[in-house]
């Protein structure tokens, strides 16, 4: 976190040299046990990252909901491209989104949810598309699938962030290998997940189109990555895919399997590009940087799916304000299908307990929900908000 409360990291220092390789299962489960309950010490480094009572509330449901979690980060070639973005926090109280690689734009995301990973011992496995040498480290690491003893998760952690920050993408971009090796550990625990109601988050962060180990792609390569993902079909995942490129051919594929495919998936754009098509439907809210990290981590809720397809009714806009908040501090907050005036008097008083994030489109930290904007969109009559 900097000095500005925004998400940049949690506070878990990696190690100053290279870590010993942790000792991990060729072959490892995806069935683990986690953490169930957070400690009131994670819950207060959520919050002072900027997290609300609700979304942590979220999050120690998701750390039990997903018993793990899969990264598959392309780190082949294309990725050296100098269209990414990443945040850097500036003097003023201020944050700046400068220009960068892809692949250091995808270096932050995974350094941030590894550590996020280490802060909620959630196990979290991150496979590299490519092999990033011997000399680095190895294709595949882990946090917190060695269990959740905090000295084995600093040594997760160290390896995790080392072979990130050490790696240089080159290569190829053979999704569909990956995906399908991912579906066969699923297979494993397919009837145990089912019988307890989780699911395996799959994220595939990714900036091209599949290829196979020659680097050829074509029609026929991306036939066998959509039926890939279609074989997964009616297996206990989530699947997230976020994009590392803004080139119309390659979002217009996931898109489209994103419409097609009977599946449970969401497709992600960088921050600013989600806040944009997020303010363009429901410019009320402030589409901060926790709630996009917990997109990016998989959030199955149809609300967190819905924020950038199109503006919310009523009654979502209570559901999601419930979400944000907390159940319980909704107590008392009038419904604004009977009084919307009264329903933002309420909101009112729970953002003053929250912690001001930065806001994306207008570049400056605001109070989490624009309530002149919420009233703008669903109020009618005179504005009651001071």
């Amino acid at each position: 976190m900097n000095a500005n409360g925004i998400p940049m990291a949690v506070p878990i220092p990696p190690p100053a040299t290279a870590p010993m390789a942790a000792a991990t299962s060729s072959f490892p489960s995806y069935r683990k046990t986690a953490q169930v309950e957070l400690t009131q010490n994670q819950r207060d480094q959520l919050k002072a990252q900027g997290y609300t009572e609700g979304l942590i509330e979220i999050i120690t449901k998701s750390v039990s909901y997903f018993p793990h979690r899969v990264w598959v980060v392309d780190n082949s070639g294309s990725m050296n491209k100098n269209d990414g973005n990443r945040l850097v926090s500036t003097k003023g109280n201020s944050v700046k989104m400068v220009q960068c690689t892809r692949w250091l734009e995808i270096v932050e995301t995974v350094n941030y949810h590894a550590q996020m990973a280490a802060l909620v011992s959630a196990p979290t496995t991150f496979r590299l598309l490519n092999h990033p040498g011997g000399h680095i480290g190895p294709q595949e690491f882990s946090i917190a699938e060695r269990g959740i003893d905090l000295h084995v998760i600093e040594e997760d952690l160290g390896m995790a962030k080392y072979v990130m920050n050490s790696s240089s993408p080159s290569g190829v971009t053979p999704l569909t290998d990956h995906l399908l090796a991912i579906k066969n550990r699923v297979l494993m625990d397919a009837d145990e997940l089912r019988s307890k109601g989780e699911r395996v988050t799959i994220v595939l962060a990714t900036d091209g189109l599949p290829t196979n180990e020659q680097g050829i792609g074509g029609i026929a390569e991306r036939n066998e990555f959509i039926n890939a993902l279609r074989s997964l079909q009616g297996l206990p995942v989530w699947i997230v895919v976020r994009l590392c490129t803004d080139e119309a051919a390659v979002v217009s594929f996931y898109n489209q399997i994103d419409e097609q495919l009977e599946l449970s998936i969401e497709v992600l754009d960088d921050f600013i590009g989600e806040a944009e098509e997020v303010y363009e439907h429901n410019p009320w809210l402030i589409y901060s940087l926790p709630i996009h990290r917990m997109r990016e981590m998989g959030t199955p809720h149809r609300l967190f799916d819905l924020l950038d397809e199109r503006p919310f009714t009523k009654a979502e806009l209570r559901e999601f304000c419930f979400l944000l908040f907390g159940a319980g501090n909704m107590d008392g907050v009038e419904d604004p299908d009977v009084d919307f005036n009264d329903f933002l008097k309420g909101i009112q008083d729970l953002i003053k307990r929250e912690k001001e994030c930065w806001d994306p489109i207008k570049k400056k930290m605001k109070p989490i929900l624009d309530l002149k904007q919420m009233h703008k969109v669903y109020g009618s009559g005179s504005c009651v908000i001071m």
